[in-house]
């Protein structure tokens, strides 16, 4: 490496000295010089003339007046900085230089001032070569973009605006062009934050109601709530569960889903009409046909869009399991509907505690709607503090009007004297009927009726400038589903000797029908609200203490591609790295540094290749248990009794054959050994004092010495996947994945349990200082 070169070799000013000097020179005001100036002794002067003549007077000062006037414009232009370094980072735009109209108002004469003069391209240059009629227009450009992924309808809103990425099939934002995460996160905890979530997957089921509760049985795991108990299945409530292949529970996880039930209210009993023929029909066969055209139900089923198509077989496979039960017991008419409802909706996901004012100052209920129990609701929607008051998977529909009519919206004000009145409202099927369900609303409802030219025209008529439009009858009436949404951790048990104390994020889910994406949008994002992208979602979900799908569900078939697919790029990203520029994983001893080998950690191999001329054995031929997830909402439950328990293989099998039970599925033929050797287990990672958690950092036991080189493979007990700084904890934190046997051998000896909970230790792939950390079970 050559020296550096001295500071006065050249002479020559740095940049930094040049500045001053500019800056020195703007701020001396120019005087005349004392050559031409005349030394009058004091005994001559004569005394102050008692007035004096101001044009003569600023005619002889016109040299100090201009030279004082040129200073002051002079250190101004020098000493500050352009327009557009002025302005927030949140107005900041990459083609604001192009434009002075991107600017406020009071600084666009300032702007056109710096902008260069604008240079005029030809026309000709323009003009493309091809004919007229083979000229595409700007929607059949749009269009043949979307070959291979598909946009949203917010996506030219979106890509001005936030960094985006093709995943899963769609052109996605990740996260906005601003560098920082705190003011998203500020948003989420004391504001709003908007995310458009219209690329989750809707599949519809439609048949008989014993006949989907079957299926449902059949595919979601059987810890916790049910989704087919009354609760859920009268409509008023969404019920969060997990996903699994057909009757395969603890296998073959999925994803986790969201069941929605279409309410059912109770509907009039059949009457004769007045002055008409008696009706023949007895009591019993009026109760019969009411019974059954009650039992004609319909299920929606929200999941993550990366588990489509898994999703679709696994349903298929579970109505044809019960279709063909159910002709055994001689019922071969019975049938059920599966539809694909992914181009039919437009979702948001709005979190943070004024995410109620926004939806009531930005939406406007339609005063044509009767129910008197919808009209109480959105009057209290106003006061509610935060989300959480409310009951948990709450479903309200409502008929709203085209929330342009009412741009720009206002927030909804708390009223400070009514606070202490509690939001009791009871779920009910009532107040979430909509008429969203209706596939002839969502179609006819696809296209806006009024264009925004349209309403602007209306707009410039109005008397007063700004006030909002007054809805017409042609106006449309848009029907929308609102879904209470927390993200926050199950219970503790006792196997944890402390509560969560972690952040709970809670919010709302508004689906509205596909076309009206753009308009509730606008509205949703005027009233001060910030949107997100993928990475503020996943950062949500670490800050509640919750794992994000699929990069956190190890085990399972999109979890591990997802860290296969991380793995990869991080593979890569090392690769083109200098030798010498990045680390040496063989000196540190990491075995895996770029994806988590859940096989070499469970212990589990695959089946034995026999040597040519040998037969393998029974033991050998049959297939080994993989890696697999054990999540659930009573999973800590079960974790408790397997402590306590003299073998917890026996227990664990034990339990999820006692689970299969429940909902009618055969019990499991499988070691008991097998079984929890190779279960995983989502936990918690919280450090004790420093360091922070990242992507692919390896959780030991305390048997590894502080500051070993190389640790022994055989020591390692699971991965982080993911992790960070934790804004709202103010220390490091992550969720990570663990094997079930050896947590069990940790939880059992005295010197890994603490006042605090279980003690780990954390060491980065790319470190060698081992640190302590508490694990808590998800």
């Amino acid at each position: 490496m050559g020296t550096k070169r001295p500071l006065d070799s050249s002479g020559e000013q740095t940049g930094q000295e040049r500045k001053r000097q500019k800056i020195k020179d703007a701020r001396e005001i120019q005087t005349v010089p004392s050559s031409s100036a005349t030394v009058v002794p004091a005994s001559v002067l004569k005394p102050l003339p008692s007035s004096i003549d101001v044009v003569k007077f600023v005619e002889a000062r016109a040299f100090e007046i201009t030279s004082m006037q040129t200073a002051m414009k002079t250190i101004k232009n020098a000493a500050s900085s352009r327009v557009w370094q002025s302005l927030p980072r949140h107005l900041r735009r990459r083609a604001a230089s192009h434009n002075s109209r991107r600017v406020p108002v009071r600084l666009r004469e300032k702007a056109k001032k710096e902008m260069d003069p604008a240079k005029r391209k030809l026309l000709k240059a323009l003009i493309a070569k091809a004919g007229k009629y083979k000229r595409l227009t700007r929607t059949e450009t749009l269009q043949k973009r979307q070959r291979n992924k598909r946009w949203l309808e917010t996506h030219i809103w979106h890509a001005k605006r936030m960094k985006m990425e093709n995943i899963w099939g769609y052109r996605l934002a990740l996260h906005p062009t601003e560098k920082s995460m705190r003011p998203s996160h500020r948003a989420a905890v004391h504001g709003c934050i908007v995310h458009d979530s219209s690329y989750m997957a809707i599949i519809e089921l439609r048949g008989k109601l014993l006949v989907l509760k079957r299926v449902l049985l059949r595919i979601c795991g059987p810890l916790g709530i049910s989704a087919t108990a009354a609760r859920f299945t009268n409509g008023s409530r969404i019920c969060y569960a997990e996903m699994y292949e057909d009757a395969s529970y603890p296998f073959g996880f999925i994803s986790p889903v969201q069941v929605i039930w279409e309410p059912r209210t109770s509907s009039p009993k059949h009457t004769k009409p007045a002055g008409g023929p008696k009706s023949t029909e007895t009591e019993t066969q009026q109760e019969s046909r009411q019974k059954t055209t009650d039992d004609n139900r319909r299920i929606w089923l929200r999941l993550h869009p990366m588990s489509y198509e898994k999703a679709s077989r696994a349903l298929t496979n579970a109505v044809m399991s019960v279709l063909e039960l159910e002709r055994l017991a001689g019922n071969p008419s019975v049938a059920v509907e599966i539809a694909d409802l992914r181009d039919h909706f437009c979702c948001f996901d709005l979190i943070g505690p004024k995410s109620s004012q926004v939806i009531h100052g930005a939406l406007v209920l339609d005063k044509l709607q009767n129910e008197e129990q919808k009209k109480h609701f959105w009057s209290r929607l106003a006061t509610l503090r935060t989300p959480a008051g409310c009951s948990r998977g709450m479903t309200i529909g409502l008929h709203v009007h085209d929330p342009r009519l009412n741009f720009p919206p206002k927030n909804a004000q708390i009223d400070e004297q009514n606070e202490q009145q509690l939001f009791v409202i009871t779920p009910t099927p009532a107040l979430a009927t909509s008429q969203l369900w209706s596939e002839q609303v969502r179609t006819k409802l696809q296209k806006p009726r009024f264009t925004k030219q349209d309403l602007d025209g209306r707009r410039s008529k109005q008397l007063v400038p700004g006030t909002p439009l007054v809805p017409l009858r042609q106006d449309d009436r848009v029907p929308l589903l609102m879904m209470q949404r927390s993200l926050e951790p199950s219970a503790s048990t006792a196997l944890e000797e402390h509560e969560y104390n972690g952040p709970v994020m809670h919010g709302w889910t508004v689906i509205t029908p596909f076309g009206w994406g753009m308009a509730f949008l606008s509205s949703l994002i005027f009233t001060g609200s910030r949107v997100g992208g993928l990475r503020e979602v996943k950062s949500q979900a670490l800050e509640s203490g919750m794992p994000h799908f699929p990069d956190d569900f190890s085990g399972t078939l999109f979890g591990d591609e997802s860290q296969q697919g991380r793995g990869m790029a991080a593979k890569a990203k090392w690769d083109r790295t200098p030798p010498a520029k990045r680390p040496s994983y063989t000196s540190l001893g990491t075995i895996s540094p770029f994806s988590p080998d859940w096989a070499g950690i469970c212990g589990v191999t695959a089946d034995p290749t026999p040597d040519e001329g040998f037969a393998g054995t029974q033991r050998a031929n049959e297939a080994p248990v993989n890696p697999w997830l054990f999540y659930g909402q009573n999973t800590k439950s079960i974790v408790v009794e397997l402590i306590a328990a003299e073998d917890p293989s026996v227990t664990l099998l034990d339990s999820l054959n006692s689970a299969r039970g429940i909902r009618e599925l055969p019990k499991l033929e499988l070691a008991a050994s097998d079984v929890l050797k190779g279960a995983l287990i989502l936990v918690r990672v919280e450090m004790i004092d420093r360091g922070v958690p990242t992507d692919m950092s390896i959780i030991y036991g305390l048997e590894t010495t502080d500051g070993a080189s190389n640790p022994s493979p055989n020591e390692i007990v699971g991965y982080i996947t993911s992790g960070g700084m934790s804004l709202s904890r103010g220390k490091g934190f992550g969720i990570g994945t663990i094997s079930l046997a050896k947590l069990l051998t940790f939880i059992k000896r005295q010197e890994y349990r603490t006042h605090r909970g279980l003690t780990l230790l954390i060491r980065e792939s790319h470190g060698e200082i081992f640190r302590k950390a508490l694990i808590e079970i998800v």
